[in-house]
C-alpha cells in the first residue's frame, strides 16, 4: 500500500467514525503512523482527502454502474438482482458511503456527489423500468420517471438502515417483495 493510499483509508476509517469536522491532519498522522507534514506532501488540506474520496466512491460507482447495466435485462429477477447489487456495494463501500452522508449538508462538494450518484441511481432504475416494459413484464401505466425515484429512495432508505441501524430487521426482501407486487405484471 502507498503513503498515498494508506492516508486515504485512515482518513475514511477516521471520518465515518468521528466525522469530517472532528478528524483533524493531526489525527489523521497519528493513526496513520506518520508525519503530519507527510500527508501535506500529498494532500494541500482535509478537504482534499475528502474530494479524493469522494471522486473515488464516484468512478467506484461508475464501473459498478455499467457492470449492472450488463447483467440486467429487466427480466423476471431484475428487482432482486439490482437491489442486492446495490446493498453488496454499499457493504463494500460502507465508510465512503457514510461519508457522503455525514457530509452531504455540510460540503458542496459532498452535495455534488451524492447528486451525481442519485442521477446515476434514477437513471439505471429508469434504463431497468424501460427494458422491462420492452419485455412486457411490468404493469401497464407505470411512470419510469417517478418510479425511479421512488426506487433510489427506497434504496437509501436500505442503505441508511443497514449502515446506521444494523441492528433493525433486513428489510430487503420485503421491498423486493413491494416492488414486485407493485410493478410486476
Amino acid at each position: 500500500m502507498t503513503t498515498k493510499e494508506l492516508i486515504l483509508n485512515t482518513a475514511k476509517e477516521m471520518i465515518a467514525e468521528v466525522g469530517f469536522h472532528r478528524t483533524t491532519t493531526a489525527s489523521l498522522a497519528k493513526q496513520a503512523n506518520i508525519s503530519e507534514g507527510t500527508i501535506y506532501r500529498h494532500f494541500e488540506s482535509k478537504e482534499e482527502i475528502l474530494l479524493q474520496i469522494l471522486r473515488d466512491l464516484e468512478e467506484s460507482y461508475s464501473r459498478f454502474i455499467v457492470q449492472c447495466r450488463d447483467t440486467t435485462d429487466g427480466a423476471y429477477g431484475t428487482i432482486e438482482k439490482v437491489l442486492e447489487s446495490h446493498l453488496s456495494f454499499v457493504r463494500e463501500n460502507e465508510a465512503d458511503i457514510k461519508i457522503v452522508l455525514s457530509t452531504y449538508g455540510i460540503l458542496d462538494a459532498a452535495k455534488k456527489s451524492m447528486a451525481s450518484l442519485i442521477y446515476r441511481m434514477e437513471s439505471f432504475f429508469e434504463d431497468c423500468l424501460r427494458k422491462a416494459k420492452a419485455k412486457d413484464s411490468i404493469q401497464e401505466g407505470v411512470p419510469e420517471r417517478q418510479t425511479a425515484l421512488i426506487l433510489v429512495t427506497l434504496l437509501f432508505g436500505l442503505m441508511r438502515l443497514k449502515l446506521y441501524w444494523p441492528e433493525v430487521e433486513d428489510l430487503a426482501a420485503p421491498a423486493v417483495d413491494f416492488c414486485r407486487r407493485s410493478l410486476i405484471k
